[in-house]
């Protein structure tokens, strides 16, 4: 079982990561630094989200610990509004791979998270 790690407060689209993802994907949300290392501790995360339009304090701390961690090597990516290029910049420069466009994203979702499902 492949865990998806997503760093949002959105939970509208949730339901459509979650849908996306398949039955072979736990996705759990987290929105606060104390849920996610808790998260850490217990291990197995396989995959990051980072939803560009939240808080950005926080998404850049949580991707910093996995970009800095030698331990903890899962795969991380981002989506955000793609006029924000200062945000992209920011997530693609703490290890973000890809880093795409909401509309990109959301269009590409199933595939998206296939393949990284696949390499995982």
């Amino acid at each position: 079982m492949t865990t998806l790690l997503l760093l949002s407060n959105n939970l509208m689209f949730l339901p459509r990561i979650q849908q996306a993802a398949g039955s072979k994907v736990t996705v759990i949300r987290v929105s606060d630094l104390d849920r996610l290392h808790q998260l850490i501790e217990e291990g197995g995360i396989d995959i990051v989200v980072a939803d560009l339009e939240y808080d950005q304090d926080f998404w850049s701390e949580a991707l910093k610990i996995f970009h800095e961690s030698e331990h903890l090597n899962p795969k991380v990516m981002a989506y955000g509004p793609h006029e924000n290029t200062e945000a992209m910049e920011n997530a693609r420069s703490l290890g973000c791979d890809p880093v795409l466009a909401k509309g990109a994203f959301v269009n590409n979702l199933k595939s998206i998270l296939t393949n990284q499902t696949i390499e995982s």
